[in-house]
């Protein structure tokens, strides 16, 4: 880091100064240094943001969102990153990345063993150990073009979310391999409670959920924004409540044109459509996922192999309890890990933190990392590595 400059979790009292240098960093075009009000009231500052100081002076500073994660079917504490922000002069010093590291040491001593963030630059945070991990795949389709198909199940709008909701959500979310397990209510009111929100009921029992509003000139993301419905969000857990969903969009068609949201990899949105033609299909980044201690991670995972037995040496520049060698050992489905900071002995894969990552999160194969030259495998462990670490169905779609 360039110059001499203080790093400490911010108080309470420290709000407004935090608050004062995300409105540079992101209003700027705006002039106006009211419009952001984050973290929100009900935030609290400690212990959970960092900020650098020059003499007095808040020159960067980031936060930290506890959530729960799953991954490989598996549920692990997770703080979600958010909020990185530095002011013009001070950017290029390596400030940020000083405070990221001491939010890792934070991390691991409060046995957080990964950490999410959404990238404002892939490049920089793939420096400090994050690596993608899914992708996001963005619609926009003609409402006219739904295909109705009767079903006996109803839809109802709520005016906040509820209990249904977040049973529905609880549930759908077991059929992917990483995705956000949500914290409170509360959380989820805070960020759609300007929108329209209806629950799909099989009888008595909510089955699904859409959520959605109006979308405005000042959408300038969009192609014709005044005339698209744009979904927040919307899961279901069976086929019946995805077609009674689609139909309820259906029937806005002499409201608005377009109909836009990002769906799951695997959810193949054409299909509902008549004709397909889809205005816009675009496919983006979306999270980057850091291992923040691999021991606790590889010891928490559910294999789909028994009675195996494979060796890691891992390199982590910024985490150096990561670096060392990882043995994990199956028999008779318990799991053994033993870590050793430092051994010569031959193993069977050699890989960096970044790249650990997809393959944990199974966004790309071992087969595919080693094609590129990204890890180095013992030939007579690839079919094993293949059988434990299988590509798997990601869809983060949370808020930090």
């Amino acid at each position: 880091m360039k110059g001499n400059f203080k790093i400490r979790k911010l108080t309470e009292e420290d709000r407004e100064a935090y608050r004062k240098l995300m409105r540079y960093a992101f209003e700027t075009s705006k002039n106006n240094y009211e419009e952001i009000r984050y973290p929100s009231d009900k935030t609290p500052m400690y212990p959970m943001y960092y900020a650098a100081f020059d003499d007095d002076l808040m020159v960067a500073g980031a936060g930290m969102i506890p959530f729960e994660i799953r991954m490989r079917s598996q549920e692990f504490k997770m703080y979600g990153v958010a909020g990185v922000a530095s002011k013009p002069e001070y950017r290029n010093k390596g400030i940020i990345r000083e405070i990221m590291i001491e939010m890792f040491k934070d991390m691991h001593e409060n046995n957080i063993p990964i950490s999410v963030l959404y990238p404002f630059k892939h490049s920089f945070y793939e420096m400090l150990g994050y690596k993608l991990v899914d992708e996001r795949f963005y619609y926009q389709f003609k409402t006219s073009d739904i295909i109705y198909k009767d079903t006996n199940y109803t839809m109802k709008e709520v005016v906040r979310i509820d209990d249904d909701i977040r049973s529905v959500y609880d549930k759908a979310i077991l059929n992917f391999d990483y995705i956000a397990k949500r914290p409170q209510i509360g959380y989820w009111r805070d960020h759609y409670k300007n929108n329209y929100k209806f629950i799909c009921f099989n009888g008595n029992q909510p089955v699904g959920y859409v959520i959605l509003y109006f979308a405005t000139k000042n959408d300038s993301f969009l192609k014709s924004p005044e005339k698209t419905i744009i979904i927040r969000e919307t899961f279901w857990l069976d086929q019946n409540a995805k077609q009674t969903i689609f139909n309820f969009l259906w029937s806005h068609r002499d409201q608005r044109k377009y109909i836009a949201s990002t769906f799951p990899k695997h959810e193949n949105v054409m299909d509902l459509l008549k004709t397909p033609r889809i205005e816009r299909r675009i496919i983006g980044d979306n999270s980057q996922l850091r291992i923040i201690d691999v021991k606790t991670v590889l010891e928490n995972l559910k294999y789909p192999r028994d009675n195996f037995s494979i060796t890691f040496r891992v390199k982590d520049e910024f985490c150096s309890w990561n670096n060392g060698v990882i043995n994990i050992k199956s028999k008779e489905k318990e799991i053994n890990v033993e870590f050793h900071e430092s051994s010569n002995d031959s193993v069977d894969i050699e890989i960096n933190i970044g790249h650990l990552a997809q393959l944990l999160a199974g966004f790309r194969s071992p087969k595919d990392l080693l094609d590129f030259g990204f890890i180095s495998v013992n030939n007579n462990k690839i079919k094993l590595l293949q059988d434990l670490f299988p590509l798997t169905n990601n869809y983060l779609h949370d808020f930090f």
